[in-house]
């Protein structure tokens, strides 16, 4: 092991390698008074066996836990690897500073009265700037440390580690920015037989944040799947090149966030100083990324253990492949259809050689398709389950299997279980039953071959469901692009048009209808009927507002509305837009927004007024690719209307997804647009193109 102290000029990576294998730590702030935190801090280090100098600091005690106590940094032996520090948050700067100066590259500040506080707001910019000033890096403040479990470093005063007898170490990382969650986390996996390798509770992230921890977690050989808790993130966008990294590297994040609800948002705003984005852009964002957005803490820890030990599904291209599923219950079977149904999980066709045995070897009352029903032959024919098992996982169609049992599942796990092991090394093996709990040990058992056994019928189609997105999850290979030399965000009409056209989205014919003009000579040359309405520069609601109007049929009809308008803003000098009708499509909405956690994001989705009522949208960080657009339509209900519905012809998806990249791109180009929305975008028949009817510019 490399004893070379850290200096200035390491990394910040440099410096965690020592933060989670530290050799030395020394805890500010110490006490031996039992059942507070400062001397809680200190039983939770001594616990669980860290082998590395453990020096409390203490100007008002001699020893503290049967540990020299040494009053202040000066009196300390060395510098330690890791301050840990628990002091009044007035205090923490200048601890910080005085640690730096003695050689010391981490700490972790428990001590809260920061940016969550008012008055808390100046220490922390103390903090940074003593840590920026001597390289530290710095875990919190207001949060509950880390856990090194391979390391037997657990420098936390979380009762979840002072309540464990040991700690049990699995390919399972946490990220928090909520310390009681986070060791809610850690031991809820060590209650279920788990375990985990590391846990890091951000806190304030005054210095260091979640996505700094990711970063570092990615390069770990013993985390093979990370679970983030998250309220918010600053600088979001970094997620997407860290997970590619993690995917090339066989790693799996899930994340759950808070803040979906208005109220949810509040509270997590408060909590932490910063407001979260809309939740639906995480979800979509995290998805790009490669990352599994989670509903609630259930299906996280359910998620963690399918990912840690699970392989991903057989790398099929037959386009017949998919999951294959034994039961010995019709019911359950039926069950496990419907569920494959809703999560969108293909079911495997058997090959001719695959359906021939089946043939041969099941009864003729047994179902021989995709799921297989054995029924209840299974109790006179022994071998059954095992040699039909054999036959599927043999189908080279078949990606993963699940097995359900209904009743006497254990008697089944006891016969068959080497079986399903042996399996188990080509194709994900999902054993499930119907409500029966198994012994930790036995869990533990099949987990380790590679083998989920789950308890009900929905939690292992979940299962199968978290494996298929993330194993059929490419990250996008797409080389860079120069983007468009940087431009000024339009003004007026016809620049915003000009805009639109540059990024091959075509407006409709149109002009703009001064009060001096007549519609009988401005307006000869279109087509009618018409639209009228009023600028976006004039009203952003039209619609609602009652200022359009479509299938205006005569000049006279123009003149009119025009007028009617006028009065309706008491603007008698306003410029009214006059439109040609689009020609029928199918009508999609385009938006990119600059200010979000992620940056600029582009959304796409159903357009028109269904908009704000359907929500049929998703959202992409910028920039993108053809793929990455293409792939993201394919998730919403507008994609069944771009394929062509109830006779209608198929959509100019080309023509869509190359507009949606090029305005992505120039969007980008010009930073002074905060917001640039085109709705609704007509897409025409495939080949025709799309005709933009609307947009919307905000500086």
């Amino acid at each position: 092991m490399d004893l070379t102290f850290p200096t200035p000029q390491m990394t910040q990576n440099d410096n965690l390698d020592r933060l989670f294998r530290p050799r030395s730590v020394a805890i500010f702030g110490a006490s031996p008074v039992r059942g507070n935190a400062r001397n809680s801090l200190v039983l939770a280090v001594l616990k669980h066996g860290f082998e590395g100098k453990v020096y409390p600091v203490s100007p008002t005690h001699a020893e503290v836990e049967g540990h020299k106590a040494y009053k202040s940094v000066k009196d300390l032996p060395e510098a330690p690897d890791v301050a840990l520090i628990i002091t009044p948050a007035k205090t923490v700067p200048q601890i910080i500073e005085e640690c730096g100066a003695k050689g010391t590259r981490n700490a972790i500040v428990f001590s809260a009265g920061f940016e969550e506080t008012e008055g808390g707001k100046e220490i922390a910019a103390q903090l940074a700037a003593a840590a920026r000033k001597h390289n530290v890096t710095v875990i919190g403040p207001n949060c509950q440390g880390i856990w090194s479990v391979r390391a037997k470093a657990l420098l936390t005063y979380s009762p979840a580690a002072i309540n464990l007898h040991e700690v049990r170490h699995a390919p399972i990382a946490i990220v928090s920015q909520s310390g009681a969650i986070a060791g809610s986390i850690a031991g809820a996996l060590h209650r279920n037989g788990l375990g985990c390798c590391y846990m890091v509770s951000v806190g304030n992230e005054t210095v260091f944040d979640a996505l700094d921890a990711l970063d570092w977690l990615v390069e770990q050989d013993d985390a093979r799947v990370i679970a983030l808790y998250i309220e918010g993130l600053d600088r979001a966008q970094r997620i997407i090149e860290i997970a590619k990294r993690a995917h090339t590297r066989g790693k799996r994040i899930v994340l759950l966030k808070a803040g979906r609800s208005e109220i949810g948002q509040a509270t997590t705003a408060s909590h932490t100083g910063k407001i979260a984005s809309s939740y639906a852009v995480y979800s979509d964002v995290m998805e790009q990324a490669g990352v599994v957005a989670l509903d609630n803490l259930r299906e996280l820890l359910v998620a963690v253990e399918v990912l840690a030990f699970m392989a991903n599904p057989r790398n099929s291209t037959d386009p017949g492949a998919g999951l294959s599923m034994l039961s010995s219950s019709g019911g359950a079977a039926a069950l496990l259809a419907d569920h494959s149904s809703e999560l969108g999980i293909p079911l495997a066709k058997f090959g001719p050689e695959t359906a021939a045995r089946l043939d041969q070897m099941l009864p003729a009352f047994a179902r021989k398709e995709n799921p297989i029903d054995l029924t209840g032959q299974i109790n006179s024919d022994t071998s059954l389950f095992r040699n039909t098992l054999k036959a599927v996982a043999q189908d080279t169609r078949t990606e993963a299997i699940i097995i359900q049992h209904a009743n006497s599942g254990r008697r089944w796990l006891k016969d068959d279980g080497a079986v399903y092991k042996e399996v188990a090394k080509d194709v994900p093996v999902i054993v499930s039953f119907v409500g029966d709990t198994l012994p930790e040990q036995t869990r533990k058992e099949y987990r380790e071959a590679g083998v989920l056994l789950s308890p009900e019928p929905s939690e292992s189609m979940n299962a199968v469901a978290l494996l298929y997105k993330l194993g059929k999850y490419k990250p996008d290979t797409s080389p860079a692009r120069a983007l468009p030399p940087k431009r000024y965000a339009p003004q007026g009409w016809e620049e915003t048009m000009k805009f639109c056209a540059d990024a091959a989205a075509t407006p409709v014919n149109w002009l703009v209808l001064k009060p001096s003009d007549r519609a009988e000579t401005a307006c000869a040359g279109m087509e009618y009927p018409l639209v009228v309405k009023v600028l976006p520069s004039d009203a952003e609601h039209k619609s609602e507002l009652g200022l359009v109007k479509l299938r205006v049929a005569t000049p006279a009809d123009v003149d009119r509305i025009a007028a009617q308008f006028r009065d309706k803003m008491d603007k008698p000098q306003a410029g009214i837009l006059v439109q040609e009708m689009a020609d029928d499509g199918v009508e999609v909405v385009l938006s990119c927004l600059r200010q979000t956690d992620f940056g600029p994001i582009i959304s796409i989705g159903t357009g028109g007024v269904a908009v704000e009522l359907y929500r049929d949208i998703t959202h992409l960080a910028l920039p993108v690719s053809p793929d990455q657009v293409r792939t993201a339509l394919k998730k919403l209900k507008l994609w069944t209307l771009l394929q062509g519905f109830r006779g209608k012809p198929a959509a100019d998806v080309d023509a869509l997804v190359d507009t949606a990249v090029k305005l992505g791109d120039l969007f980008l180009a010009t930073p002074d647009i905060k917001e640039f929305e085109l709705n609704p975008v007509i897409v025409g028949a495939k080949g025709k193109g799309l005709r933009v009817v609307d947009a919307l510019v905000a500086t």
